[in-house]
């Protein structure tokens, strides 16, 4: 069995491995092939941003998908209602922060808060289908079980995510990972709305340094999302990020077992 698990962690997801104590130089020496990053709304790609970022800026192909309009994110302080003008906005609002990462953004433009029913579904997993098709990636990076935030939206495009990968012979070849944050470091981090839920650290056994440059680029990308967020509020949550970050970016196999030997 632990031979399978090794063997099912292709080099794809290895070159992503790190530690504190063991960081990769490169990735563009292992693999060549792109990595997809998948999510919900705008702006849920802040959990993951800084990883994007050093992909990108080290040569890699990167993807990110949106699958809803966020046509519902309706913030006070943005005065906008929900409907077209919102979703334009955060259509625009998503380009800025895709520009800022360096990756090509995919809007596949779905309801937002509306995933929960068979024909939105059946349209998200035709949508990623071709997708996941067309860019022949190496690694998919979601949501896990836990949804980030815990919104619907989230779980649900986790959910559609794993059932492709796992679900084809052609794409068990595909390294899928869930982004997420330690719990044990959620704990002692400042503050921020929304709450996220976490993941037992010793699960997040794919852990990738970042650098402080691509800290920041995430930042500024996060920065972009401007009707859902006031200033006061991005500075909190890039607060907490930061601290559970310390310079790592998170991910766990879909199966949350460690691949062995990847991790001194």
């Amino acid at each position: 069995m632990r031979t399978l698990i090794h063997r099912r962690v292709t080099s794809a997801a290895l070159l992503l491995v790190a530690s504190v104590a063991c960081r990769p130089a490169t990735l563009l020496g292992q693999s060549n092939r792109p990595v997809l990053a998948v999510f919900a709304h705008p702006d849920d790609e802040r959990v993951i941003a800084p990883l994007l970022s050093r992909l990108s800026r080290e040569g890699r192909e990167v993807h990110l998908a949106i699958a809803t309009d966020g046509s519902k994110g309706v913030r006070d302080h943005a005065g906008i209602p929900a409907g077209e003008a919102l979703a334009a906005a955060r259509k625009l609002e998503a380009e800025c922060a895709a520009k800022r990462l360096g990756v090509r953004l995919h809007l596949f433009g779905l309801e937002d808060g509306g995933l929960a029913s068979f024909a939105n579904l059946g349209r998200l997993r035709t949508e990623l289908d071709s997708l996941i098709g067309g860019v022949q990636p190496s690694a998919i990076i979601t949501f896990g079980p836990e949804g980030g935030t815990g919104h619907p939206d989230h779980r649900l495009v986790g959910n559609v995510v794993t059932q492709i990968v796992q679900g084809d012979d052609r794409h068990r070849r595909i390294d899928l990972l869930y982004a997420s944050l330690p719990t044990e470091r959620l704990r002692t981090a400042p503050r921020s709305s929304p709450t996220v839920n976490g993941v037992a650290e010793d699960l997040l056994t794919v852990r990738v340094a970042v650098e402080n440059q691509d800290v920041v680029a995430g930042q500024e990308s996060f920065a972009c999302h401007r009707t859902q967020y006031t200033s006061p509020e991005m500075a909190a949550i890039n607060g907490t990020l930061a601290h559970v970050w310390n310079g790592l970016a998170y991910l766990r196999p879909w199966n949350g077992t460690k691949p062995r030997g990847a991790i001194p």
